[in-house]
């Protein structure tokens, strides 16, 4: 993030280039559009504002186009990856070089990469003349909404990081890595801002951008992550009991396969491949392309085994697949959640689910357990177990101890390859060391990845961390 390519605008166009064509028919060559041009009328910086949210899964190997689901469930005890060459293998095996291109390009790169034009919104916007004050303030809350998704990737998959709010290069070359609460402590103010002044409706008949309860349901993790209880459960509260025009805004899909749709009522927010051909890099990451091809990515027998007999996610969103070699069947099994893969119709059926009600149903349970409201978070436990097909109900007399390992197992299987939550999750709950003691070359300083070291060696003020060098 901190070389040559930032000090023009260069992301900027990229994110033109694929979120409006009409902006790139200019006469002057592309990488010199200025970020005053960018953002001179209304429509422009509109497409700037979508650019983000198409550019957060504009390829396989970016962001959350397959990178993280597929990446940081390598890391955790979800995915086994059948490429020994794979950038993924890596992680998998805890064997992280710091020129590694999943940690280099795919995470740190990608999403500083975001956060750079989110901020370019941020400081250009206001300046502008040619924007109403209505749309400022919606560009401005979807760019801090997006400023803020990617922070909190970058500091849980990272730990301490350079908090860049700028877009001068000479200051963010200098820049040094800043405490995590610092960040923290941003991404609330941020993500305020933008529940405060996004819309409770979406723009346009899809949730494929931000509106008021995203930006609560993401606080709700934050505030998760922070062991802040009370906060966690009012925000998960507000996006469970949102309505418009007296029904509910939300609600979890009775059928387990139409939860991934593009119709979804259980989406909170979707991500729109732009392209094509692709409806999301999960999917094609996930789902062979044919019926003699092992899948790119397994699921653990560990996973598949945790499921409970009658668990229609098993059934759902996991699927296998046979294949012969020399007369030798062999069962393998990949994530199911999403079902169409590469190469389909450009109609799209599925768009990437980013935020889902499920989860806010789960950090409620969590966070009502934390403080000792059991019978509620019971509850909210049960409305998942229930839709999963798993109709005991959770026995009442349950330790508080006990049902946070309930509710612990049921993210294990409800959130499954699905955006790094496992991972995630055993990190912040301490457990990473006691359930990925097993898995190649395991010690404790893989909970974080390392640094990139070209941005070290860009910026010696950077320290590297433990267990990578200098």
């Amino acid at each position: 993030m901190f070389n040559n390519r930032y000090k023009k605008i260069l992301l900027i166009t990229c994110l033109l280039a694929s979120g409006c064509t009409k902006f790139v028919e200019v006469d002057k060559p592309i990488d010199t559009i200025t970020a005053e041009a960018a953002f001179a009328t209304e429509t422009k910086a509109a497409s700037v504002v979508r650019g983000l949210y198409n550019n957060m899964v504009k390829t396989s190997n970016f962001a959350f186009g397959a990178a993280v689901s597929a990446g940081l469930g390598a890391s955790a005890d979800e995915l086994i990856v059948s490429s020994t060459t794979s950038a993924y293998a890596e992680l998998y095996n805890n064997n992280i070089n710091t020129s590694n291109t999943a940690i280099t390009n795919y995470y740190w790169g990608a999403f500083y990469n975001l956060i750079y034009v989110a901020n370019q919104v941020i400081e250009n916007v206001p300046k502008s003349t040619g924007i109403s004050e209505g749309a400022k303030i919606q560009f401005l809350a979807e760019a801090r909404f997006v400023r803020a998704v990617n922070y909190f990737y970058l500091i849980n998959l990272y730990g301490d990081v350079p908090l860049i709010l700028g877009t001068d290069y000479v200051t963010n070359t200098k820049m040094l890595r800043t405490p995590m609460v610092q960040v923290y402590k941003q991404m609330e103010e941020d993500l305020q801002y933008a529940r405060t002044n996004l819309g409770e409706s979406y723009m346009g008949t899809q949730r494929i951008r931000a509106n008021r309860f995203a930006a609560s349901a993401f606080l709700a993790r934050v505030y998760l992550y922070q062991k802040n209880w009370k906060d966690a459960e009012l925000m998960a509260t507000e996006v469970i009991e949102a309505k418009e025009g007296g029904t509910p805004l939300y609600r979890l899909e009775t059928t387990l396969n139409n939860v991934f749709l593009l119709t979804s009522k259980e989406v909170i927010l979707q991500l729109m491949n732009p392209g094509t051909t692709i409806s999301t890099w999960d999917g094609a990451a996930f789902v062979p392309g044919s019926a003699t091809s092992v899948p790119n990515y397994q699921i653990t027998p560990g996973l598949y085994n945790a499921f409970p007999a009658g668990d229609l996610r098993l059934s759902n969103w996991i699927r296998s697949v046979n294949i012969t070699t020399a007369g030798v069947i062999t069962t393998y099994r990949h994530p199911y959640k999403y079902k169409v893969i590469s190469g389909t119709a450009t109609v799209k059926t599925e768009a990437l689910v980013f935020l889902r009600l499920a989860e806010m149903y789960l950090i409620r349970a969590e966070a009502r357990t934390e403080n000792s409201d059991l019978s509620n978070a019971i509850s909210d436990l049960d409305v998942i177990r229930s839709r999963a097909g798993l109709l005991t109900p959770t026995d009442p007399a349950i330790t508080q101890s006990d049902l946070l390992d309930a509710i612990a197992r049921e993210r294990r299987l409800e959130m499954f390859a699905e955006l790094g939550h496992r991972w995630l999750d055993l990190k912040r709950t301490d457990k990473a060391n006691i359930i990925l003691k097993d898995k190649p070359n395991w010690t404790t300083e893989d909970q974080l990845y390392p640094i990139p070291f070209a941005d070290i060696q860009a910026n010696p003020l950077i320290k590297q961390n433990l267990g990578y060098g200098l």
